[in-house]
């Protein structure tokens, strides 16, 4: 079953999406148009609750996403062969461009996630790993697992809007006993970026990585996450105003969040990547030193994460 949510777009792509689609044969499916933009979150509970009632997995392809033949497949054939997993996903490309885009996501205790790389589809090609997160671009979650791990019916909490919601999900998930993982595959290519403003990017990032953060991790590592954000932007008064905003709300996002889900710690089966208080502070002048940490302590462990070869 195909389901299509236009969330609200005014440049005529909803006709001619339509046209291509009606045209289709073969394929049971559903276009769905809302009068106005949800964000990310709204607009994939719509397509959610749309569903057959009979269906057992959900997949989600991004709009800038460009799935390959077989990838559906191969994710469905790995959720019936392992059923404690609740969510799955594979190496995403770049589209456009050489390199890879995201893959299996590991979180570390300041809540910044990183993604694995290092010889992915190379020394470790065709393997399902365990991770911590998928990324939100092209996953498939196993619906019952979503309906432990939510009150009522939905992927994603729509507080969030976009940015970090395949996180906070995926913990949701670990909570309700599921594991994740992703195959070291390629299964599509992305965009990166070709559908959110880099303004609004920033502010919905920051505000709720920034929540999730306050929420599960100690003063200290509020204080470094805080300074990841502003490491960019320290000679740009609009993005600076903008990370303002975006603390402060954060605040109202994690109460929020804990008003919905009290407060919680991150499962102990959930990777967790702990930074020392040194790596912090080069975490804070560069990104790629925390990136290239992660990566090492993944691929140091790999054999441990690997749960089956394809």
């Amino acid at each position: 079953e195909l389901i299509i949510v236009d969330n609200g777009s005014t440049d005529g792509s909803f006709e001619k999406i339509r046209g291509y689609i009606e045209r289709r044969e073969g394929v049971k499916k559903k276009i769905i148009r809302l009068k106005h933009n949800l964000g990310f979150t709204g607009g994939i509970n719509i397509g959610f609750k749309a569903r057959d009632k009979d269906s057992k997995y959900v997949a989600i392809v991004n709009n800038d996403c460009i799935m390959f033949n077989e990838s559906l497949r191969v994710y469905i054939d790995v959720l019936e062969s392992f059923s404690e997993l609740g969510a799955l996903q594979g190496v995403i490309l770049r589209l456009h461009e050489s390199g890879i885009d995201s893959s299996g996501l590991y979180l570390t205790d300041i809540m910044m996630p990183v993604p694995f790389y290092e010889h992915v589809l190379d020394l470790y090609r065709d393997r399902v790993v365990i991770c911590s997160a998928v990324e939100g671009t092209c996953p498939i979650f196993r619906i019952n697992a979503l309906s432990k791990a939510f009150a009522s019916e939905k992927i994603f909490d729509e507080s969030f809007y976009g940015f970090g919601e395949d996180i906070f999900t995926s913990i949701q998930l670990w909570r309700a006993g599921y594991k994740i993982a992703f195959i070291s595959r390629p299964v599509a290519k992305h965009k990166r970026g070709a559908t959110w403003r880099s303004s609004e990017a920033l502010y919905y990032s920051a505000r709720n990585f920034l929540a999730m953060t306050k929420m599960f991790s100690g003063v200290r590592k509020q204080f470094i996450r805080t300074l990841t954000f502003l490491r960019g932007s320290y000679n740009n008064p609009k993005a600076i105003n903008l990370l303002f905003k975006a603390y402060i709300d954060s605040d109202k996002l994690m109460k929020k969040l804990l008003d919905k889900y009290e407060r919680q710690k991150l499962p102990e089966e959930m990777p967790l990547i702990k930074i020392s208080p040194m790596k912090e502070f080069s975490t804070i002048l560069l990104r790629r030193t925390l990136v290239s940490y992660v990566n090492q302590i993944i691929s140091k462990n790999i054999n441990r994460f690997t749960i089956a070869r394809i």
